[in-house]
């Protein structure tokens, strides 16, 4: 058989990926790679046509967009299932492969009620760090997805640059009734135009090793000062008592599990568009600071550590408490082996303490649908986000993934036994702290990251990082 390579014809004024792409085409139509099996990887197409990764990359990139292949992040680009002639695409962006579960509950429902307009969607996962960067390029191209999964901050951001297409326009009696359904600590979140549907909720907190306190005879820390006395006693030689994020490595998960910290002294970042970072705030950042330089129980590459490096920690065994988020439960049970049960009499999770005279506090998070205005079908893209977020749909995947549902009547049908810890993280949600809902919020953000980074590397003092990042906020905002 003649190799693939000459079958290229270099001087033919096609360009080599779609040459390449038209060769991957024939071969999946053909039944040379069946629907559901791995193709060969980038450098193994590159070696078999002999083209750069360049072209290999946009080939592939055309046959994710017609809806034969579809990419997992860490498992390779993977055929698509086969569907029925007379059936309909659209695209979607995801952070993690678990959201391609409500995703297609939501197709097989929509397929139920349109038998004869069947619907696929084809599902790109990507992890968070690149997402940003692929949907502002995809963009730029005028080649956005349909719809997407965001962090909530960017919605802010997008809908200012004219990104997402307004959903109240697409239909505006299904926004009410949802709205008017949102737990309550989102209501202020989706005032009109809505841009976004948030399916699910999470917290800020700290996670702590219940059977390890128990038979320290210590209780949960309600205070700062407990918090450090607490994992004073299981810091040793060579292991840390306490684990977190501190700087711009770990992103809007510096912001997200370091906020409550400031909430909790009385402090934040904004009023609206003043910022408020004060005396107050010093405090607190002074603390996490003290947590490792001065109490030494955190390490100092915290400042360093990735996103998801203080979970990783605590699940290995290696730490009594991390600084965390409730969507990291499923990570925990799955890295340590728990099921539900040994999940519940290891672990513990609380609110972020307070110093004496402030408050426990947590910060609100969670991942938001949207629907692009260049989306050529941005009915059909809603009808998808709109069955995500019905109450059957998001409730088992909230159960499933111990994500808190959005939906008051949602929240009110979960099972107090089977779905407790759901249950409780509702209960945390009355109280949470919503991030900022403004354009520049992104940019807000990494100056607090970068705050926090420059204070716990000692690069400046706390009152220095806060008024440093105080100035540069006030222009962003201004």
């Amino acid at each position: 058989m003649a190799r693939e390579e000459d079958r290229i014809d270099r001087s033919s004024g096609t360009p080599l990926y779609r040459q390449v792409a038209d060769v991957l085409r024939d071969r999946i139509e053909n039944g040379l790679f069946r629907p559901g099996e791995r193709i060969p990887t980038e450098y193994e197409l590159c070696d078999q046509f002999g083209v750069s990764r360049i072209s290999i990359r946009q080939a592939l990139a055309e046959l994710v967009h017609d809806g034969l292949l579809h990419r997992r992040q860490g498992s390779g680009t993977f055929v698509r299932p086969e569907f029925g002639l007379g059936s309909r695409t659209i695209t979607a962006l995801v952070t993690e492969d678990p959201w391609i579960v409500p995703l297609e509950a939501a197709v097989t429902s929509y397929n139920a009620d349109h038998p004869t307009t069947p619907l696929r969607v084809n599902v790109e996962v990507l992890g968070r760090p690149q997402l940003r960067r692929n949907i502002l390029a995809a963009v730029g191209r005028g080649d956005a997805p349909d719809l997407a999964l965001i962090d909530w901050p960017w919605v802010a951001e997008f809908a200012d640059l004219h990104f997402l297409h307004p959903l109240d326009e697409l239909d505006p009696e299904w926004v009410d009734t949802f709205r008017r359904d949102l737990f309550a600590a989102f209501v202020d979140e989706v005032q009109p135009p809505l841009y976004a549907i948030q399916p699910e909720a999470n917290v800020s907190l700290v996670w702590y090793r219940r059977d390890w306190l128990e038979a320290e005879g210590i209780s949960p820390p309600a205070s700062w000062a407990e918090l450090v006395e607490a994992a004073k006693r299981f810091t040793t030689k060579g292991r840390s008592g306490l684990a977190f994020v501190a700087g711009t490595t770990a992103g809007e998960t510096t912001t997200y599990q370091l906020l409550p910290f400031l909430c909790a002294a009385g402090a934040g970042l904004l009023a609206g568009r003043d910022v408020e970072l004060d005396d107050r705030a010093i405090g607190a950042l002074q603390f996490l600071v003290d947590l490792v330089r001065k109490h030494r129980v955190a390490p100092a590459e915290v400042a360093f550590y990735s996103w998801d490096q203080p979970a990783t920690l605590f699940a290995a065994g290696e730490v009594a408490f991390a600084v965390g988020g409730s969507y990291e439960k499923p990570r925990i049970q799955q890295l340590a082996g728990w099921d539900e049960e040994a999940f519940e009499e290891h672990v513990g999770y609380m609110p972020i303490p307070a110093p004496p005279g402030g408050q426990p506090a947590t910060v609100a998070g969670g991942m938001a649908f949207v629907v692009f205005r260049q989306s050529p079908a941005p009915h059909l893209a809603f009808e998808v986000i709109k069955r995500v977020a019905s109450p059957e749909i998001m409730r088992a995947f909230c159960v499933h993934s111990g994500r808190c549902p959005t939906r008051m009547s949602v929240v009110r049908s979960l099972d107090p036994k089977e779905d407790r810890f759901s249950r409780e993280i509702a209960e945390l949600l009355h109280n949470a702290r919503a991030r900022y809902g403004i354009a520049e919020y992104s940019k807000v953000s990494e100056q607090f990251q970068l705050m926090v980074e420059d204070a716990v590397t000692q690069r400046l003092t706390a009152r220095q990082a806060v008024e440093r990042a105080n100035e540069i906020i006030r222009i962003l905002v201004a």
